[in-house]
């Protein structure tokens, strides 16, 4: 899988099997409302009925639909600062859109669909309040249930094995979509995460935020109704409609946050269809951008990537487009990574350690962007000094830096560091960062290979199986079987196939080439 489809809001997180130490966010405390249970007993059910048989069977995508499954994939934030006097806790939210009437493998929409969701979730960044907005479509009504098999079907496909332990509770559905919040098992240790909003801080909520001129309450309640959504579709829409109504009042009083929180909402579609409104959203994204001062670079960072994220999604196209209709496909993608890259950079002067992270990828020569390997190394530097708990930047860094031929014997301790630091810490690409260079005798007194260290990095990877860097190591791991004991290297084994039998692994010889 693409590398980029892990950038976003930091660290991946360790999956549940594994006992890993947590990792300091430098993100605020953020706020995650639990959701009552989606699945009825007939709806359990339904994961056994011959529909559900049908998709759950071996499937391999064609270059297209590989190509579709391997685009970009951004996550659009919005950020309630709080008030620590008031016990009003700091949410952040951020979500990634994925449109599944953009599956246009017509005989095989179901199948490729399933597949490319499992996907996303697999890749997906595990830290706080991160989700995933889902639009199945709802179908017809017919004797009081919408007819639409991606609505039906798409809480069956959220219990496969592969994925359930990576969910953070059932998916919330809404009129036609749904929205996956993702187990943040990497977050701050902060002790104040353990508060709740129970009913009476909710009712002093409400009745504060009726004030004419508050602002404080109403956005503290609109985050609320934005991560309190029900199991009934109509009273998730009436959430988000609540929260779409109190942003506005508090962006009415001249909110910077709540301008940021309607451009997120405009960038989904959250509250209904005709709310998915790109080009508004860039808009508010820049106004707010300009309105923000010195002192709250945060929310102007938040803004301009959130811009280069539309670009990069492909979500707006840029103005150049309107005046040159016959430029090609490849243009046009170079020129929406080319408007990324400029609000990325954008960004990063404000110190934005995930835009200069993307940067970083990018001069990798992600999606055919011109590689630069030196800038490439600079914008990594820079995501670390911005923020030094950004795990992905550190394992990027720490890779090329125990790499280079050219690199002193501080820089080459420093990537070491920084490598065992996001392996320790339960990064899948640091861990099989890691476990390469033990594997190649890159890090270790004398260049003498050590397989058994490579093996305790590579298990780790290979058992949180989240994509592409864990399918590295379950490869790995086989290959290195002749060579060392390797426990439970059957089990392991019999991940793999299954996975290779399920098209999530591209194929062998591209495994191959990631030691090259």
């Amino acid at each position: 899988m693409s590398e980029l489809t892990e950038i976003e809001n930091g660290s991946i997180a360790e999956s549940s099997s594994l006992n890993t130490k947590s990792t300091k966010s430098s993100i605020p405390y953020e706020r995650s409302i639990r959701t009552a249970s989606l699945f009825t007993e007939s709806t359990r059910a339904s994961s056994q009925n011959t529909e559900y048989d049908k998709y759950d069977e071996p499937f391999n995508l064609n270059s297209e639909q590989r190509k579709r499954e391997n685009a970009f994939l951004g996550y659009y934030e919005c950020l309630n600062s709080g008030n620590s006097k008031l016990n009003i806790p700091t949410m952040s939210i951020s979500t990634a859109r994925i449109d599944l009437h953009e599956v246009i493998s017509r005989k095989q929409v179901m199948k490729e669909g399933r597949h490319l969701i499992l996907a996303k979730i697999k890749e997906s960044p595990q830290i706080k309040n991160v989700s995933l907005f889902i639009i199945t479509g709802k179908g017809r009504k017919r004797h009081g249930e919408f007819s639409g098999k991606k609505f039906n079907q798409f809480p069956a496909w959220m219990q496969d094995e592969n994925i359930v332990n990576l969910l953070g509770g059932n998916p919330v559905k809404g009129l036609g979509t749904y929205e996956v919040v993702l187990k943040k098992t990497m977050d701050s240790s902060d002790a104040s995460e353990n508060s709740d909003i129970n009913e009476t801080i909710l009712n002093k909520w409400k009745e504060n935020s009726k004030a004419k001129n508050d602002v404080t309450y109403k956005m503290a309640l609109a985050g609320f109704f934005m991560k309190g959504n029900k199991n009934d579709f109509a009273k998730t829409k009436k959430c988000y409609l609540e929260a779409k109504n109190l942003y506005l009042q508090a962006a009415k009083l001249n909110s910077i946050e709540a301008n940021l929180c309607l451009g997120y909402i405009y960038s989904l579609g959250l509250t209904q269809k005709n709310d998915y409104k790109p080009k508004k959203a860039k808009k508010i994204f820049k106004n707010v951008a300009s309105k923000t001062s010195a002192t709250n670079e945060l929310i102007a960072g938040m803004a301009m990537r959130n811009i280069a994220t539309l670009f990069h999604n492909s979500a707006i196209e840029p103005s150049l487009l309107e005046r040159f209709k016959n430029i090609s496909v490849r243009d046009k993608k170079q020129l929406n990574l080319k408007k990324a890259e400029k609000w990325y950079k954008r960004s990063s002067d404000k110190n934005d350690s995930k835009s200069a992270y993307n940067l970083g990828l990018l001069y990798e020569g992600y999606d055919g962007f011109k590689e630069n390997k030196g800038e490439a190394e600079d914008w990594f530097r820079k995501a670390v000094n911005f923020n030094k708990n950004n795990l992905h930047a550190k394992a990027k860094l720490g890779r090329i830096l125990i790499n280079k031929g050219d690199t002193d014997e501080h820089k080459r301790n420093e990537g070491i560091e920084m490598l065992k630091e996001a392996a320790e810490d339960g990064l899948v690409m640091g861990q099989v960062f890691l476990g390469r260079a033990y594997e190649e005798g890159i890090i270790t007194e004398g260049k003498a290979k050590d397989y058994k260290k490579a093996v305790k990095f590579y298990s780790k990877a290979a058992w949180q199986n989240r994509g592409y860097y864990s399918h590295v190591a379950q490869y790995r791991l086989v290959e290195l079987k002749t060579k060392i004991h390797i426990e439970n290297i059957d089990a392991i084994n019999e991940l793999y196939t299954k996975e290779l039998d399920y098209g999530y692994i591209e194929s062998e010889e591209k495994l191959k080439k990631f030691f090259l």
